[in-house]
């Protein structure tokens, strides 16, 4: 259950939905009006039929006429029963399409949506939320036609027997009404008391499924083997299955004593109507079938009460979740797309990239990352970005890819802020390769394209022969369409960490964007293959711009520029020759760092240090 306050009303949330449906399944609504009436009119048959059979009996009619009457009820139910599943499974598919619809749209968003609102912690809030209320049949936007179809249902069958009861006293009736608040109040205090307790419940389950993961886990096995952690997870996994168990206890006695509350109303209600109804029959008031029809009356008016005001709440409350799902598509959005302005044709390719007294600063943070950077990068340059871990390379790289905004200054393409252009039109300058690359769960091909239609094989495989990767791909069956991710295909082929590195290398190779943009894609490499896969990056890619990003100062010796980053922004500048002269931190560096690649250099930089 969510425990946030929603944006949308309940009458907003409705009508969102009801657009969804039009657009995809319209037929869920209609049928949704025609389940209640038919569901009532069944609901009246059984309360009718026992009332009606017992005059028949002491009236003592023909026996034909009795099958008959036994007949037409018997029939009725068997036809509505019927209807009503008949409904139920034609609305079922309908139901499915306006939540995947839904999904999609969150799926489009989120894929979609500026890359700095990927670091929001609100808009992961509401990522998570819309997850609850799409993830199954059961969830906000698809139980929500259940329960509409039930309040339609409970209203009419409120006034159906309202109409039903009117010859009955109105104390009654108000002791009916007011059994069955009560009796909602009660449950209702023990949903309040689950919203407003079950986080700590929740932590604790997720804490327990998670230990029993990693206990389970091949990956944790040896850690837990070699480090005695068994003892560890068995004493936190208890921690939390005592915290789990007193919630439990503590909601069950919640659940106990709402069922108290209402088995007491009930015995109220029930014990003012049946003085009442059997006051009437001892008056001669009313016969023994006009007695079972207004006891039962009784019972069922109660249950139209209680469930009008559980289906209102629970309606509401899955409409905190459909608020999610609209809170997150229309989630604002800093930077343009469709409405920012189209890059200027460049005939002849050609693209300065400049950062002009730019300062940038995480959510939440007390100092800048960045502090008034200024930095041009001319067409074709090869540039080396370096320094200490957390320096900030990574953040520049971000502000000069038009994944973040600088907090001050601008980031300018041939001069102008890109912030005016159609970001998606600016995104296609780059062929970029991050430490946290992805390989998606399709064919080779695919995934050096990046796409799944329109594949110029001649290009795929040209990429792939210059990235070394040819002879590798030509050995397997499918070749080019062998798949990858065994998360998704059980016969996918798995790349080594080397052959990873090349497909990358392809994918770049294959996009052939103006502007080249390596951040430490090689990290898990050891020194001399990142070294390796750098220089044939800059063979492979002459003529284009290509920014290196690396903590290993050795692999970046070729760019014709080296910047080192530290203190917020440009520590040091030049070629690596100019920098190891200057005999600054760089030349620190790189002295000490090259300690570890020389035979015996381990031991004598560990001593040095």
């Amino acid at each position: 259950m969510n425990n946030h306050k929603s944006e949308y009303g309940v009458i907003q949330t409705i009508r969102f939905m009801i657009r969804q449906a039009v657009k995809e399944a319209p037929a869920v609504l209609v049928w949704l009006v025609v389940d209640a009436i038919l569901a009532l009119i069944l609901q009246l048959l059984e309360l009718y039929v026992t009332p009606v059979l017992l005059r028949d009996i002491e009236e003592q009619i023909a026996l034909k006429e009795l099958v008959t009457t036994i007949l037409f009820f018997s029939s009725g139910i068997l036809l509505l029963t019927g209807l009503k599943e008949y409904i139920n499974n034609a609305t079922y598919q309908g139901k499915i399409e306006i939540r995947m619809s839904l999904c999609k749209a969150i799926t489009e968003k989120i894929g979609a949506t500026s890359y700095c609102n990927l670091g929001k912690k609100d808009f992961q809030e509401k990522k998570e939320r819309t997850n609850q209320a799409t993830s199954s049949n059961s969830s906000a936007t698809e139980i929500i036609w259940i329960q509409l179809n039930q309040l339609v249902f409970c209203i009419l069958g409120f006034l159906a027997y309202l109409f039903v009861m009117k010859r009955m006293n109105v104390l009654i009736l108000a002791v009916t009404i007011l059994a069955a608040v009560v009796s909602y109040l009660a449950a209702q205090r023990s949903v309040v008391w689950l919203q407003n307790n079950r986080a700590e419940n929740d932590h604790a389950r997720q804490c327990m499924w998670y230990l029993r993961g990693e206990a389970w886990s091949p990956v944790s096995a040896k850690d837990i083997r070699i480090l005695h952690m068994k003892e560890w997870l068995l004493k936190t996994m208890k921690q939390n299955y005592e915290i789990f168990m007193h919630f439990e206890r503590a909601l069950g006695n919640h659940h106990f004593m709402a069922d108290c509350v209402n088995i007491f109303s009930a015995l109220i209600r029930n014990g003012v109507a049946y003085a009442y109804l059997i006051g009437q029959v001892l008056a001669g008031n009313m016969d023994a079938p006009q007695f079972i029809l207004y006891f039962s009356a009784v019972s069922g008016f109660t249950s139209w009460v209680q469930g009008i005001m559980e289906n209102v709440a629970q309606i509401r409350q899955s409409g905190v979740g459909i608020s999610d799902v609209m809170e997150l598509i229309s989630y604002e959005e800093p930077y343009r797309f469709e409405d920012g302005e189209p890059l200027p044709k460049n005939a002849a390719g050609q693209y300065e990239l400049r950062l002009e007294n730019v300062s940038f600063r995480y959510p939440g943070a007390s100092e800048d990352t960045l502090h008034n950077l200024n930095l041009t990068i001319q067409n074709g340059e090869k540039l080396a970005v370096v320094g200490r871990n957390g320096a900030g390379k990574s953040t520049l790289v971000k502000l000069l890819c038009g994944f973040f905004d600088p907090t001050d200054g601008c980031v300018l393409l041939n001069g102008e802020d890109i912030r005016k252009y159609n970001r998606k039109e600016y995104y296609r300058l780059f062929s970029a390769v991050f430490q946290d690359f992805s390989i998606l769960p399709g064919t080779i091909a695919e995934n050096v394209a990046q796409c799944v239609d329109e594949i110029d094989f001649s290009r795929v495989k040209a990429a792939v022969k210059d990235a070394g990767l040819e002879e590798n791909i030509e050995r397997l069956s499918e070749k080019y369409e062998t798949k990858l991710g065994r998360k998704v295909h059980l016969d996918a082929y798995e790349l080594s960490g080397g052959e990873t590195q090349r497909l990358m290398l392809a994918r770049a190779l294959y996009r052939n964007a103006p502007v080249i943009v390596l951040d430490e894609p090689t990290a898990a490499l050891d020194p001399i293959a990142e070294s390796d896969l750098y220089e044939r990056y800059h063979e492979l890619t002459k003529g284009s711009t290509s920014i290196y990003v690396s903590h290993r100062l050795a692999s970046t010796r070729f760019c014709d520029r080296i910047i080192l980053i530290g203190a917020g922004g440009i520590a040091e500048m030049g070629t690596h020759e100019e920098l190891m002269e200057a005999g600054k931190e760089y030349a620190h560096l790189y002295e000490v760092q090259s300690r570890y690649y020389t035979e015996g250099g381990m031991e004598d930089a560990a001593f040095d240090a």
